[in-house]
């Protein structure tokens, strides 16, 4: 297959538009926050979107500039400070590519209606580095899942992990999920970043049973190689960090998802996983 032309970095930093938020009525998010009628229960005005879905919408603007080359060697970081709902209609602001202490990076932000900052990040080029060689033993989800309490999380214990092949079909179900329409992933069949985003964080949160749903906060991630539907998909990581801050508790998590056996990306993660008392 021919790579996708994309256009001059520099086109895209710094940068405006507006970014629709699209959240479909899949069966998985009934009964949760993500459907509208518990949602509203709950005292929100409509279905809260995702924190994975917000941190691919942001993705979008490296795949644009960088193409397939940020697939391979890309990085990012996103924290996200306050609810998306469904139908939100959000400005999403790139700024200048800058060189700084961490090296090559562009801001970005994103606002509701209001004004108010939603979500912030960077993004940056594509660069080269050496994959982590170290904690990539894979442990299967425990069966059943041991439970923990607030800021009793064991420091340095492994992550489970399932042992599935992703599809061609899981592939275009997350495309769906994630509203892209870039060629990069529908004609040449690329694995959305998103998507392997939420496959790591999947194994990590299904490895524990938390007090409370577990909800993101931050995460950076840096790519090694892109990954295509058939791959064989593991997560190997390790709890790295439980902390307290005004009244909730926090997981941090290290993790590198493998594709075949071959570290495709590594994943550095905070949730929220309990509040005070929990």
């Amino acid at each position: 297959m021919h790579a996708t032309p994309s256009p001059p970095a520099g086109a895209l930093f710094p940068s405006h538009r507006r970014l629709p938020i699209r959240l479909d009525d899949r069966p998985r998010y009934r009964g949760s926050v993500h459907d509208d009628e518990v949602a509203r229960r709950m005292g929100f005005r409509a279905a809260l979107v995702p924190g994975a879905f917000i941190y691919g919408h942001m993705a979008r603007i490296a795949v644009e500039a960088w193409g397939e080359p940020w697939l391979r060697a890309g990085r990012m970081g996103a924290r996200f400070r306050r609810p998306v709902y469904k139908d939100d209609v959000l400005d999403l602001a790139a700024g200048p590519l800058e060189r700084g202490a961490d090296g090559v990076r562009a801001t970005i932000s994103l606002r509701d209606a209001a004004g108010e900052e939603v979500a912030a990040g960077w993004v940056g080029p594509p660069e080269e580095g050496e994959a982590p060689a170290d904690r990539l033993a894979v442990r299967p989800l425990p069966e059943p899942r041991p439970s923990v309490g607030a800021g009793q999380l064991p420091i340095g214990a492994p992550i489970g992990s399932r042992d599935a092949v992703l599809t061609g079909d899981d592939v275009l179900e997350s495309l769906a999920v994630f509203d892209e329409h870039h060629p990069l992933f529908r004609r040449e069949g690329f694995v959305h970043p998103g998507c392997l985003m939420r496959l790591a964080m999947f194994d990590a949160n299904e490895s524990f049973r938390f007090p409370a749903p577990a909800v993101l906060v931050e995460v950076e991630a840096r790519h090694f190689a892109a990954v295509r539907p058939g791959a064989r998909i593991a997560t190997a990581g390790r709890i790295s960090a439980d902390f307290e801050r005004r009244g909730r508790h926090y997981i941090e998590t290290d993790e590198t998802l493998l594709a075949d056996g071959v570290p495709a990306a590594r994943y550095r993660r905070v949730q929220i996983y309990a509040s005070a008392g929990g």
